[in-house]
């Protein structure tokens, strides 16, 4: 837990702020970074935060874009979902995964099957993958996946 004074170009208000269960590794890097570029901790957290919510704002805009265009289906809200060759090559449009635990594609997904069937993975835990298909496709059509695990 840290208490910081925070400004912003926002707003000139400045007030307390905790925030509770940061991690001591991160906010001792964030303390040497100010003393190294003779900012405060208040600044870099401030920076840092504009820039996630400005990707966050840009990942759910280019979402909306491509749901109203009709280019795309949304699966999303489900914890656990496990994909086939079969699921991918039934969809009449490429599909976004979005907002679950973990999403494991079949050994029988390949990599063309990524490639034209899947438009984004956004907001998932952990995505399984065979090992015949390629992490870093995945990994370009990801946003805020934080493992990608071959199986």
């Amino acid at each position: 837990m840290i208490n910081m004074s925070s400004s912003g170009e926002e707003s000139s208000e400045r007030k307390t702020v905790t925030i509770r269960g940061l991690s001591t590794d991160i906010y001792d890097r964030i303390s040497k970074l100010a003393r190294e570029t003779g900012t405060t901790v208040g600044e870099i957290v401030n920076d840092a935060l504009r820039r996630y919510i400005a990707t966050l704002e840009n990942i759910s805009r280019a979402i909306d874009n491509m749901i109203r265009a009709g280019d795309v289906i949304v699966i999303s809200g489900v914890s656990s979902l496990t994909v086939t060759r079969a699921d991918l090559e039934t969809l009449e449009k490429p599909v976004i995964f979005k907002d679950m635990d973990e999403l494991v594609f079949a050994d029988d997904v390949t990599n063309d099957l990524i490639k034209n069937k899947v438009a984004r993975i956004v907001n998932v835990n952990t995505v399984y993958t065979p090992k015949s298909v390629s992490t870093l496709l995945i990994a370009s059509k990801s946003e805020l996946v934080k493992k990608i695990v071959p199986k």
